[in-house]
C-alpha cells in the first residue's frame, strides 16, 4: 500500500515538475542555438 502511495506521488507531484523544467531547458538550449545561427548568417549584412 506504500508503495502505490509513493508512486502516485510520484506520477501527480515529481513527473509535471520535471515535464517542465526539461521543456524550459529544452527551450533555452534551442533558443540560444538558433539565435547563434541568426547572428552568423547575418554577418556582413547592414542592419
Amino acid at each position: 500500500m506504500v508503495g502505490v502511495v509513493l508512486v502516485v506521488l510520484a506520477l501527480v507531484l515529481v513527473g509535471p515538475v520535471l515535464i517542465m523544467v526539461g521543456g524550459a531547458v529544452w527551450s533555452a538550449l534551442v533558443g540560444w542555438l538558433l539565435a547563434d545561427d541568426t547572428e552568423t548568417q547575418a554577418e556582413g549584412r547592414p542592419a
